[in-house]
């Protein structure tokens, strides 16, 4: 993984890996490979009155909801020992993560706001919980390691509020937060229902969420958000092309440095995404049939944001992020090769820059492919960026 602080040859910007808040002109545009290398800003001259006039940097708490690609599940590959191998990577997670030196959304963030918290740190075994299968009440995390990400591996969209109502809101409590912070959470969901489409995986018996059932778990999640966590940004993201694994993995030695019994061109030793990688005209209808549900979740999801930015509460907003990744065109290393699914602390990476270059930006810019890069380019704040809140209605 390129660390967050890197030297790189930007001779008109970057001088030193330490740079003071102050006044200094700068451009919206500048693009860098470390945020250390952008001019610095001044202070905003007044401070926010409502979740509609935030700057990056008003944020002073960040918090995370998804499933086991937001816990950073396998992130770092294959190590010595099993248990790392296995391991949630929490501090890496694009969406929630907060080592030191990781390039994440909370990261980025916090070179702005240096007193941010809720970024996770280091990691763990597994914390699983799908569908009904999840432990009740606040039992399923580690405080110290997931601090306010409070992902599940193995979830789907019904398991969100338990992920709000039993961790988030009494963790927030528990740390005093003022309901007047701005808090920004990232959510994102749907791989795991997308995975069980098929007839015949190992959650069968869960039957995944149809998109009525998905827009309204995702709803209530976020509804209970708005009610209890006042004065939140809630960045909700779209869905990864999970068919595309197949095309990217197919006859990949990579593929079988852990899972060395894995037949490259038959179903997936791992069943949880065995509807993508059904070989031949059969595996070509599985994907398409997970192609139009992945299409349908982003759809409802843009619609939740859409009616959250037309209801434009002052202490709670919605905005919407999809995820075009052109996965099949991406190199292997983008997967970790522990099960060539999750993404790998390089991807993360990737995503966490995508994230953070379209915080700001309009709907069309949002939209706009997210190519790889082995070292991802970062866009500077500016002093009159804002989130922009209401760019979903362009839509």
């Amino acid at each position: 993984m390129t660390p967050l602080i890197v030297l790189a040859a930007f001779a008109t910007l970057a001088t030193s890996t330490s740079v003071p808040f102050g006044k200094r002109t700068t451009a919206a545009s500048i693009t860098v490979t470390s945020l250390t290398q952008c001019p610095d800003i001044a202070p905003r001259s007044s401070a926010a009155q409502s979740v509609h006039d935030l700057r990056p940097d008003d944020f002073s708490v960040v918090m995370a909801v998804g499933d086991s690609i937001t816990a950073g599940a396998l992130a770092k590959g294959i190590l010595p020992s099993t248990n790392d191998t296995l391991s949630e990577w929490r501090g890496v997670s694009f969406g929630g993560g907060g080592d030191n030196g990781a390039l994440t959304i909370p990261n980025l963030i916090k070179y702005y706001s240096p007193t941010l918290q809720g970024g996770a740190v280091g990691h763990h075994g597994a914390e699983a919980c799908s569908g009904v299968l999840c432990p009740i009440g606040p039992f399923d995390w580690n405080t110290t390691v997931d601090q306010l990400d409070g992902a599940l591996s193995g979830a789907i969209s019904s398991n969100l509020l338990h992920m709000v109502k039993d961790y988030l809101v009494p963790q927030v409590e528990a740390r005093n937060i003022t309901a007047s912070a701005f808090k920004y959470l990232n959510l994102q969901i749907g791989s795991n229902e997308l995975c069980q489409l098929c007839p015949g995986g190992y959650t069968l018996a869960l039957t995944p969420a149809g998109a009525d059932a998905f827009e309204e778990n995702v709803r209530v999640a976020m509804e209970y958000v708005r009610t209890h966590i006042p004065n939140t940004v809630v960045n909700v993201m779209g869905q990864l092309h999970v068919s595309d694994i197949y095309a990217l993995t197919l006859n990949q030695p990579y593929c079988a440095l852990y899972v060395r019994t894995r037949p490259y061109e038959t179903p997936d030793a791992d069943l949880r995404v065995q509807c993508a990688l059904l070989p031949g005209s059969l595996g070509d209808v599985t994907r398409a049939l997970m192609d139009d549900l992945q299409t349908e979740f982003d759809a409802r999801l843009l619609k939740i944001v859409q009616d959250y930015q037309r209801k434009n509460y002052t202490d709670f907003a919605a905005i919407w992020q999809p995820l075009p990744v052109p996965l099949a065109q991406y190199p292997i290393y983008a997967l970790s090769d522990v099960d060539c699914f999750h993404p790998s602390e390089k991807f993360h990476g990737v995503l966490a820059a995508a994230g953070w270059n379209r915080l700001t930006l309009n709907a069309t810019a949002r939209a706009e492919t997210i190519k790889w890069q082995d070292v991802p380019t970062l866009r500077c704040m500016d002093e009159a960026d804002r989130i922009n809140t209401n760019g979903a209605l362009d839509l």
